[in-house]
Protein backbone atom coordinates (compact mmCIF):
# COMPACT_ATOMS: atom_id res chain seq x y z
CA UNK A 1 0.00 0.00 0.00
CA UNK A 2 1.35 3.42 -0.95
CA UNK A 3 1.91 6.05 1.75
CA UNK A 4 -1.00 8.21 0.60
CA UNK A 5 -3.43 5.26 0.62
CA UNK A 6 -3.04 4.76 4.38
CA UNK A 7 -6.19 5.48 6.39
CA UNK A 8 -4.45 8.06 8.57
CA UNK A 9 -3.37 10.24 5.61
CA UNK A 10 -5.68 13.20 5.08
CA UNK A 11 -5.32 14.07 1.38
CA UNK A 12 -6.89 17.51 1.61
CA UNK A 13 -4.69 18.55 4.53
CA UNK A 14 -1.61 17.30 2.66
CA UNK A 15 -2.61 19.12 -0.53
CA UNK A 16 -3.29 22.38 1.32
CA UNK A 17 -0.03 22.06 3.22
CA UNK A 18 1.95 21.59 -0.03
CA UNK A 19 0.16 23.96 -2.43
CA UNK A 20 3.26 26.05 -3.01
CA UNK A 21 5.39 22.99 -3.80
CA UNK A 22 2.77 21.53 -6.13
CA UNK A 23 2.42 24.75 -8.11
CA UNK A 24 -1.39 24.76 -8.14
CA UNK A 25 -3.20 28.01 -8.78
CA UNK A 26 -6.39 28.79 -6.86
CA UNK A 27 -8.79 27.29 -9.41
CA UNK A 28 -6.70 24.14 -9.85
CA UNK A 29 -6.50 23.71 -6.08
CA UNK A 30 -10.28 24.04 -5.70
CA UNK A 31 -10.90 21.45 -8.41
CA UNK A 32 -8.34 19.03 -6.93
CA UNK A 33 -9.86 19.40 -3.46
CA UNK A 34 -13.38 18.83 -4.85
CA UNK A 35 -12.25 15.73 -6.73
CA UNK A 36 -10.66 14.37 -3.55
CA UNK A 37 -13.82 15.14 -1.57
CA UNK A 38 -16.08 13.51 -4.17
CA UNK A 39 -13.85 10.43 -4.37
CA UNK A 40 -13.75 10.06 -0.58
CA UNK A 41 -17.56 10.18 -0.38
CA UNK A 42 -18.06 8.08 -3.53
CA UNK A 43 -19.97 10.81 -5.38
CA UNK A 44 -20.19 10.64 -9.13
CA UNK A 45 -17.94 13.31 -10.63
CA UNK A 46 -18.99 15.26 -13.69
CA UNK A 47 -18.05 18.55 -15.31
CA UNK A 48 -21.43 19.92 -14.31
CA UNK A 49 -20.97 18.91 -10.67
CA UNK A 50 -17.46 20.41 -10.51
CA UNK A 51 -18.70 23.65 -12.10
CA UNK A 52 -21.72 23.87 -9.80
CA UNK A 53 -19.75 23.23 -6.58
CA UNK A 54 -16.75 25.42 -7.49
CA UNK A 55 -18.54 28.34 -9.12
CA UNK A 56 -16.21 27.97 -12.10
CA UNK A 57 -17.63 27.72 -15.63
CA UNK A 58 -17.67 24.30 -17.31
CA UNK A 59 -15.41 25.67 -20.02
CA UNK A 60 -12.81 26.70 -17.43
CA UNK A 61 -13.24 23.37 -15.57
CA UNK A 62 -12.42 21.60 -18.84
CA UNK A 63 -9.30 23.74 -19.19
CA UNK A 64 -8.25 23.08 -15.57
CA UNK A 65 -8.71 19.33 -16.02
CA UNK A 66 -6.51 19.49 -19.12
CA UNK A 67 -3.78 21.33 -17.19
CA UNK A 68 -3.96 18.89 -14.26
CA UNK A 69 -3.74 15.97 -16.69
CA UNK A 70 -0.76 17.55 -18.46
CA UNK A 71 0.97 17.98 -15.09
CA UNK A 72 0.28 14.26 -14.52
CA UNK A 73 -1.60 15.12 -11.31
CA UNK A 74 -4.91 13.83 -12.67
CA UNK A 75 -5.92 10.78 -14.64
CA UNK A 76 -9.42 10.18 -15.95
CA UNK A 77 -10.53 6.66 -16.79
CA UNK A 78 -13.86 5.87 -18.37
CA UNK A 79 -15.53 2.48 -18.15
CA UNK A 80 -18.91 1.44 -19.44
CA UNK A 81 -20.41 2.18 -16.01
CA UNK A 82 -18.58 5.29 -14.78
CA UNK A 83 -15.86 7.87 -15.20
CA UNK A 84 -13.17 7.73 -12.51
CA UNK A 85 -11.08 10.78 -11.62
CA UNK A 86 -7.81 9.96 -9.82
CA UNK A 87 -5.49 12.54 -8.29
CA UNK A 88 -2.90 9.95 -7.22
CA UNK A 89 -0.39 11.72 -9.47
CA UNK A 90 -0.27 14.57 -6.95
CA UNK A 91 1.10 12.19 -4.34
CA UNK A 92 3.55 10.45 -6.69
CA UNK A 93 5.52 13.52 -7.82
CA UNK A 94 9.12 14.06 -6.70
CA UNK A 95 7.82 16.82 -4.43
CA UNK A 96 5.35 14.42 -2.86
CA UNK A 97 7.96 11.71 -2.39
CA UNK A 98 10.27 14.16 -0.61
CA UNK A 99 7.42 15.48 1.49
CA UNK A 100 6.26 11.95 2.33
CA UNK A 101 9.53 11.32 4.12
CA UNK A 102 9.01 14.55 6.01
CA UNK A 103 5.40 13.64 6.76
CA UNK A 104 6.23 10.17 8.04
CA UNK A 105 6.79 9.91 11.74
CA UNK A 106 10.32 10.69 12.89
CA UNK A 107 10.03 7.67 15.15
CA UNK A 108 9.34 5.40 12.16
CA UNK A 109 12.28 6.83 10.21
CA UNK A 110 14.64 6.36 13.17
CA UNK A 111 13.39 2.82 13.84
CA UNK A 112 13.89 1.94 10.20
CA UNK A 113 17.36 3.48 10.08
CA UNK A 114 18.45 1.94 13.40
CA UNK A 115 16.94 -1.42 12.45
CA UNK A 116 15.29 -1.90 15.83
CA UNK A 117 12.44 -0.61 18.00
CA UNK A 118 13.20 2.60 19.87
CA UNK A 119 13.41 2.82 23.64
CA UNK A 120 11.30 5.26 25.61
CA UNK A 121 14.39 7.41 26.28
CA UNK A 122 15.15 7.53 22.53
CA UNK A 123 11.56 8.51 21.73
CA UNK A 124 11.79 11.32 24.30
CA UNK A 125 15.06 12.49 22.70
CA UNK A 126 13.44 12.61 19.25
CA UNK A 127 10.53 14.56 20.73
CA UNK A 128 13.00 17.02 22.31
CA UNK A 129 14.85 17.45 18.99
CA UNK A 130 11.54 18.00 17.20
CA UNK A 131 10.65 20.84 19.59
CA UNK A 132 13.96 22.64 19.05
CA UNK A 133 14.94 21.78 15.46
CA UNK A 134 13.48 21.74 11.97
CA UNK A 135 12.29 18.21 11.13
CA UNK A 136 14.33 18.21 7.93
CA UNK A 137 17.47 19.15 9.90
CA UNK A 138 16.92 16.14 12.19
CA UNK A 139 16.59 13.86 9.15
CA UNK A 140 19.75 15.34 7.63
CA UNK A 141 21.63 14.69 10.89
CA UNK A 142 20.39 11.10 10.84
CA UNK A 143 21.51 10.79 7.21
CA UNK A 144 24.97 12.08 8.15
CA UNK A 145 25.18 9.60 11.03
CA UNK A 146 24.23 6.78 8.65
CA UNK A 147 26.75 7.93 6.06
CA UNK A 148 29.54 7.66 8.64
CA UNK A 149 28.07 4.41 10.01
CA UNK A 150 27.61 6.05 13.41
CA UNK A 151 23.99 5.07 13.97
CA UNK A 152 23.66 6.29 17.52
CA UNK A 153 21.52 8.90 19.17
CA UNK A 154 24.62 10.44 20.76
CA UNK A 155 26.14 11.00 17.31
CA UNK A 156 22.95 12.54 15.89
CA UNK A 157 22.69 14.74 18.99
CA UNK A 158 26.31 15.89 18.53
CA UNK A 159 25.71 16.70 14.85
CA UNK A 160 22.60 18.74 15.71
CA UNK A 161 24.47 20.56 18.51
CA UNK A 162 27.42 21.36 16.22
CA UNK A 163 25.11 22.62 13.48
CA UNK A 164 23.20 24.79 15.95
CA UNK A 165 26.45 26.22 17.38
CA UNK A 166 27.71 26.99 13.84
CA UNK A 167 24.38 28.44 12.70
CA UNK A 168 24.06 25.75 10.04
CA UNK A 169 20.66 25.63 8.30
CA UNK A 170 18.90 23.10 6.09
CA UNK A 171 19.44 25.39 3.10
CA UNK A 172 23.19 25.58 3.76
CA UNK A 173 23.46 21.79 3.95
CA UNK A 174 21.41 21.28 0.80
CA UNK A 175 23.59 23.80 -1.04
CA UNK A 176 26.72 21.98 0.14
CA UNK A 177 28.06 24.83 2.27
Amino acid sequence: MKWYEQNFVNHRDWILDHLDLLGLDTSEAIVVLLIDFFNEHHYEISMEMLAKRSGISEEEINSILSVLTAKKYLSIKATSKEVHFSIDGLFETDTARDAAVLDSSLYDVFESEMGRPLSTVEMEKISEWNRTNDKKLILLALREASAYQKKSFAYVDKVLSDWKANGTTVEMIEEGK
